[in-house]
């Protein structure tokens, strides 16, 4: 068994390394585009395919050698374009909706083709092609802004999540098309960090599973730094965020969730509501540092500490948040096993061991019900995760006196006994990172992880 568990650890390794793609300049300036690109275009692309609404997301993921571009409404024109890769991940065109963004979504093996150098992808030696750029997916953008009568397409701002190459894609997007990137999503842990020039600009999510070698290291690395930073302004040195999700086997579909919360804080932090005629300019604010929250990604417990940019203290790895709202859904994503979880009316993602009949290990934003409508009533749930032995006392942790629910940083209401539950909430269109947070009878608190929930 031991010599087993080593082979699959050394094949793990191995992978890992060849999925981390070879290091770039981060000053130096975007290369050309391939000629071969032009002579050839790589296939999958061109002519532009539309996705539309009744296709499933699971039939979308099987497809491996296609680009599609998917309208929310029609042939009305769009905010802004969300470039997504097809993965194993919850349905981007419900934030595509909300957002009122066109979405692009790029099969893994053909991220190839903007920039992804990973030795396992086998698009290299199925096109014949050198490795892209994101010249590639600019001069598609072009293509289908004409293609699909959406002229907006080719000056619309961008957001992004291409897994976790980021370094290659994002700020070489930038330089190609300066002002046009929102904010971008994924990476591999310091890759990003050499891109100061971008990252001082333009927001960055990234996130990861912890495993319990991990966790002791970060307690001990916190233990270490701990006196140094106390009391000590400890402000974010960069627009970066890092979060971990805990005892999930695979992460993707818990921090694609997280990345979505990012991205919509930083779309409405940014993008303009009022934009400009289809094919002209949108001028983004800027992003505001001074105007973001911090959260210590090196905290590991029921209750992270966040705090406003300026008044950051004491925090041994400072990480950056668009606003109060962002900050809470770190608060709540980044909590260490919560004991308690949004039950209805939708609920968080709880991995593989979730059973398929209740909901949870199916695609969608939410686990459940995953759109409401504006001013619609609902009624929010919180119960236990986990199993619990009646004939055993509940452990301390589960001893609530009351349970808050929360949308980010607001208060929706209060259940002062279980079940707990709030009835008669009305929320506005949008995307809602709904978070129950437990009140133990001594004032500390357990923050469970957010439940997304979207609502037209």
């Amino acid at each position: 068994m031991t010599r087993l568990l080593l082979a699959a650890a050394l094949a793990a390794t191995a992978l890992a390394a060849a999925a981390q793609p070879k290091k770039i300049d981060p000053n130096g300036p975007p290369g050309p585009l391939p000629k071969a690109y032009t002579d050839t275009p790589p296939p999958g692309w061109l002519p532009v395919t539309r996705l539309d609404d009744t296709t499933p997301w699971a039939d979308v993921r099987k497809v491996e050698d296609k680009v599609h571009v998917y309208f929310p409404n029609g042939d009305k024109p769009v905010r802004g374009v969300y470039v997504s890769v097809v993965f194993h991940s919850q349905d981007p065109r419900e934030v595509a909706r909300l957002w009122d963004f066109a979405l692009v979504t790029i099969p893994w093996p053909m991220l190839y083709d903007v920039g992804l150098t990973d030795t396992r992808s086998p698009r290299g030696k199925a096109t014949g092609l050198p490795v892209g750029n994101t010249a590639w997916l600019l001069h598609y953008l072009d293509k289908a802004a004409a293609e699909t009568k959406h002229p907006e397409l080719a000056a619309a701002p961008i957001v992004g999540w291409l897994m976790q190459s980021g370094e290659h894609h994002a700020p070489d997007l930038d330089k190609r098309a300066p002002g046009r990137v929102v904010a971008w999503a994924d990476v591999f842990h310091g890759r990003i960090d050499p891109f100061t020039d971008f990252t001082s600009r333009v927001p960055y999510v990234l996130a990861w599973e912890f495993n319990p070698s991990d966790e002791k290291k970060r307690r001990a690395d916190r233990e270490a730094k701990l006196k140094d930073v106390a009391g000590k302004p400890t402000p974010a040195p960069a627009l970066v965020c890092e979060a971990s999700t805990y005892d999930f086997p695979h992460g993707v579909y818990s921090k694609w969730g997280f990345y979505q919360v990012y991205l919509d804080r930083c779309i409405k932090a940014r993008v303009p509501k009022e934009v400009p005629e289809p094919g002209k300019t949108v001028k983004l604010k800027p992003a505001d540092r001074e105007a973001g929250w911090c959260a210590d990604f090196n905290e590991i417990g029921e209750w992270v500490a966040i705090a406003p940019y300026k008044e950051a203290k004491g925090m041994v790895a400072p990480q950056w948040l668009p606003d109060e709202y962002a900050a809470w859904a770190y608060r709540a994503f980044h909590s260490h096993n919560p004991s308690l979880t949004l039950t209805a009316p939708v609920t968080e993602y709880l991995g593989p061991r979730a059973a398929p009949k209740e909901g949870r290990g199916v695609c969608g934003l939410g686990f459940g019900k995953v759109e409401g409508k504006a001013g619609e009533p609902v009624a929010l749930e919180a119960g236990l995760r986990g199993q619990v032995d009646k004939a055993k006392p509940p452990p301390r942790e589960w001893e609530f006196v009351k349970v808050e629910f929360r949308d980010g940083d607001k208060l929706l209401g209060t259940a002062e006994k279980a079940p707990w539950r709030l009835e008669g909430v009305k929320l506005e269109a949008g995307l809602h990172a709904l978070i129950p947070v437990g009140v133990r009878a001594d004032g500390t608190r357990v923050c469970g992880r957010p439940a997304l929930y979207g609502v037209r």
